[in-house]
């Protein structure tokens, strides 16, 4: 599953099939209790064919090799960052989310069809439903933002405020200062002048109208061309979250309200977006981040399960999980790919329309 292998992630050392198999039962054991796996778990719950010997030696090995970890000296063994992605990279195949899930999930945004605001609220509750852990769901927003309409107004001879509103009714302000003084009715008659040659256009081919223009034209056609640009920034991304709750049931972040405070700053900033964005690779399918292959140090307590959606060079968003580490790594791919392409698909009927 190359799709959710991180950038620059390096090949993993090959496992025989008995360590594969082992690794994969300390994984999901692991999940689903929260508690370190030892030989005698893996013999009593699972018919695994070998002694509790041989699946002492081999946990040993899968240590040495860096897969698996003791927490205490007398306890079993728990997955490592580099254990759990031998396990979604090699061992969990291609997961889909079970038929009866994805029709009772699109019967649901049916009840919301042409509302792209309560799209966002539904995505994020069924995303955390479905993957029981916090889901974090973007606006979608035009790939290349394009400018509808800018005013500019005089608040003194030589400084003034240039209002741009971009295709995507995102709205920027900005304070300038003219390189000569201009009254409020010369501002007016040039913003008319400008939108109409430049409206419709990308901050790059306003740049390139801009070679042709002098004096103040020139100027103003510069500061929308970086104000323009500026709303690409991550913190400008309208951002959905639910299921803050049930994160914060598993053991790794019982930290009380300053863990609460933390984990809705994380999630409402600009910080998540802002770190995961650069590392993002192109392209629809999932992508997955565990533990220390996050880029940003808040991130990497967590285990990140993320993918875009929307419509190729014209409109993305970003959607996906995160929780910790011991997540259900099948269930929160699943649930994201299906999410992701359901969305896709809603964006593309809305934009055909």
């Amino acid at each position: 599953m190359d799709q959710s292998e991180p950038p620059n992630q390096t090949a993993d050392l090959a496992l025989s099939e008995r360590q594969q198999a082992i690794l994969r039962l300390i994984v999901q054991e692991y999940v689903a209790s929260g508690r370190a796996v030892g030989s005698k778990t893996l013999t009593e719950r699972h018919r695994v064919g070998y002694s509790p010997a041989t699946i002492r030696h081999e946990m040993a090995d899968l240590e040495a090799a860096g897969f698996v970890q003791h927490l205490h000296t007398s306890g079993g063994r728990v997955p490592t960052d580099r254990g759990y992605r031998y396990f979604v990279h090699h061992l969990l195949g291609e997961v889909e989310l079970p038929f009866p899930e994805q029709i009772m999930i699109r019967h649901q945004f049916r009840q919301v069809e042409l509302q792209l605001e309560q799209w966002m609220e539904l995505a994020a509750t069924v995303l955390a439903e479905a993957a029981g852990t916090v889901s974090v769901v973007t606006a979608p927003r035009p790939t290349t933002p394009r400018l509808r309409h800018f005013e500019l107004i005089a608040l003194q001879p030589r400084l003034g405020l240039l209002i741009l509103v971009t295709a995507d009714s995102a709205v920027r302000q900005v304070m300038v200062r003219w390189p000569e003084e201009a009254e409020q009715a010369a501002l007016s008659r040039l913003a008319d002048a400008l939108v109409a040659e430049v409206a419709g256009l990308s901050a790059e081919e306003v740049a390139a109208r801009a070679e042709g223009a002098s004096g103040l034209a020139r100027f103003v056609l510069d500061q929308v061309v970086i104000a323009l640009s500026g709303l690409d920034a991550a913190e400008r991304t309208e951002i959905r979250h639910s299921g803050i709750e049930n994160i914060l049931a598993q053991p790794e972040f019982s930290g009380g309200p300053a863990e609460t405070q933390g984990l809705l700053a994380l999630l409402r900033g600009g910080a998540f977006l802002g770190a995961l964005l650069p590392q993002m690779e192109a392209g629809p399918d999932v992508q997955v981040f565990i533990g220390d292959e996050n880029p940003a140090d808040e991130l990497r307590r967590f285990g990140v399960v993320v993918s875009t959606y929307g419509i190729d060079g014209e409109v993305t968003g970003v959607l996906g999980v995160l929780g910790p580490t011991r997540m259900a790594y099948g269930r929160s791919i699943s649930s994201v790919r299906y999410m992701a392409r359901l969305m896709s698909d809603l964006m593309a009927n809305l934009y055909s329309a």
